[in-house]
């Protein structure tokens, strides 16, 4: 073999050895997990628990940080823009990897193919809830109450466009009936328990509480079957009405690139993390499911919602932002 067709070999061989080098070695240095929403909501929690878990399985520092704003696409944004390493990765959740996209008009990233999906890590359902001095006890009976009154029943969410919202408008496609969007950037439980709202879709586990304290009322879950942690509330579909087909679903993904190497190891110590008992346990008492499972079927779940929910911002005529 001639003396410059060696080298060329060796070269080759050089640079294929340091391209798979850093996936080998994962992690040299602490990770960054960036969350696009605030610290102490239910997501953060669970990521905390899961980035202390992953700390001691990979030996390398796991570092939350709580990037809010722009429903989360600031922090997806910026982890889009990160290089595909390993070592910057995003928490992310149905609001930035599906629904707010859909309603830019120019978005900062295409969720479908501006991350490498990792694993996803938990969903859970919505429940419909009234105050507690709403004249009415079953979803029909406020289907009932609002088709008396159109235009009359206001309802809450935290802002034009969140899963909140969106999931409104399907119920009153459903139900034919015609109420007033009220947006609150905080303060949604004491709006509906002072009247200033009559209804509201929320997720898993902040109604838990309220409902406890017998101060709100729920009146239907969304999903295929009733809750074990609130058995007595009815599922859309037992109730003649049609599911809104809404969940918060949140996981774990990193820039588009990501080594496969390095996929496969974090996606491997997530779901051994969420084997833990202990948090297990906490997720079900919240109503949530861990489902952690391939990194390909959580892209496959990521690119399907991102289309699901610009189809639905087409159909209900929502103007783009």
């Amino acid at each position: 073999m001639a003396a410059a067709s060696i080298r060329l070999m060796l070269i080759l061989l050089a640079f294929a050895a340091a391209g798979s080098a850093p996936a080998a070695d994962f992690p040299v240095r602490p990770i960054r997990i960036l969350h696009g929403f605030s610290v102490g909501g239910t997501p953060d929690i669970v990521l905390r628990r899961i980035a202390s878990g992953l700390e001691n399985r990979l030996g390398q520092t796991v570092v939350v940080e709580n990037r809010p704003g722009a429903t989360g696409t600031i922090a997806a944004a910026s982890v889009a823009r990160a290089a595909p390493d390993g070592y910057t990765l995003l928490f992310g959740v149905a609001a930035n990897l599906a629904v707010a996209p859909a309603l830019m008009a120019d978005p900062p990233y295409d969720p479908a193919v501006a991350f490498s999906p990792i694993v996803e890590v938990a969903r859970g359902p919505y429940v419909w809830l009234v105050g507690a001095d709403a004249p009415v006890r079953s979803l029909p009976e406020f289907i009932d109450w609002a088709r008396r009154a159109p235009g009359k029943l206001n309802y809450a969410s935290p802002g034009r466009g969140s899963v909140h919202h969106l999931a409104t408008e399907l119920l009153k496609q459903a139900a034919g009936v015609d109420m007033v969007h009220v947006a609150y950037k905080s303060g949604l439980y004491s709006a509906l328990m002072a009247g200033e709202v009559q209804a509201m879709f929320e997720s898993l586990p902040g109604p838990l509480p309220h409902l406890e304290a017998g101060k709100v009322r729920a009146l239907a879950v969304t999903g295929q079957r009733r809750l074990p942690i609130l058995p007595g509330v009815p599922t859309f579909q037992e109730q003649g009405v049609a599911d809104p087909d809404v969940s918060s679903w949140w996981g774990l993904v990193g820039p588009a690139g990501l080594p496969e190497a390095i996929v496969a190891r974090l996606n491997s110590e997530v779901t051994t993390v969420l084997a833990d008992p202990g948090l297990l346990q906490t997720l079900r008492g919240w109503g949530i499911e861990a489902t952690p499972g391939s990194a390909a079927g959580f892209g496959n779940h990521i690119r399907g919602e991102s289309l699901r929910w610009k189809e639905r911002v087409t159909r209900f005529g929502i103007a783009l932002e």
